[in-house]
């Protein structure tokens, strides 16, 4: 009886121990977009551009369990950085998750996509920084993007990629723009669309490396989503920025 307690608690541990395979991971996550509808955006479009960042803050804070939050001031207004640690122990490399303020729909994306990532209990190789940043350039051609790179550069942290998420940008909806170095953007192109089928179809295209009319000096990789179906999104977000990382 024993050692057959023993062979079940064996068998047990192991299929506990079963590596989750990518495709069932992207299965979990358009899964759970289907049952999970977005509960940011209405509140956000509450408030101007200014005022979300309280809301973001409570949110992250309250909500997604952030283990770091912080603002940065620029002369065009106010910036959001909330941290959520990866499975890598190198502190000063990050991959960033980025909307601007002005833009309600991306910010609930961006949260959606950080609930998503909690709830299922994943979490990507490298720590996850989120910005949500004002997009108001003052006198000296700066914004809050370009505000909070500058600090990060400077404290001597690495940007290992962006993904700039947004409704407002000139491509079409469910299109993603790869900024990134010729080889590895074609392997991207290739690999990630088939991963994604289960959220739907997605468009792909090469932009322009390096981008020298963005701020943030590293791999950028553009989203613009769809605004009627904000759940849906937030687990194409999710289920890409896990992918890559």
């Amino acid at each position: 009886m024993k050692k057959f307690i023993f062979i079940l608690l064996t068998v047990l541990a192991a299929v506990a121990c079963r590596k989750v395979s990518l495709e069932d991971r992207i299965g979990q996550i358009a899964k759970y977009s289907t049952k999970n509808p977005d509960t940011y955006l209405e509140n956000l479009q509450r408030h101007e551009a200014e005022k979300r960042i309280d809301y973001l803050t409570l949110t992250l804070a309250k909500e997604l369990k952030a283990e770091d939050i912080w603002s940065l001031e620029s002369a065009g207004g106010s910036s959001l950085v909330a941290e959520f640690p990866g499975k890598s122990k190198k502190q000063t490399q990050f991959s960033l998750l980025t909307a601007s303020l002005e833009d309600p729909e991306a910010c609930a994306v961006v949260l959606g996509a950080l609930k998503t990532l909690k709830d299922l209990k994943i979490k990507p190789k490298e720590t996850i920084r989120a910005l949500f940043y004002n997009p108001v350039v003052d006198t000296a051609g700066l914004n809050g993007l370009s505000t909070v790179y500058m600090e990060l550069y400077e404290s001597g942290e690495l940007v290992t990629f962006e993904l700039e998420v947004s409704s407002r940008d000139t491509l079409p909806v469910h299109t993603f723009r790869i900024e990134e170095k010729p080889a590895f953007a074609e392997k991207i192109v290739e690999v990630i669309p088939p991963y994604l089928a289960p959220l739907g179809e997605f468009r792909f295209e090469r932009g322009k490396y390096p981008n020298k009319e963005w701020p943030v000096k590293a791999s950028v990789y553009r989203y613009q989503l769809d605004p009627a179906d904000i759940a849906k999104e937030s687990a194409v977000v999710a289920a890409f920025a896990y992918l890559v990382n």
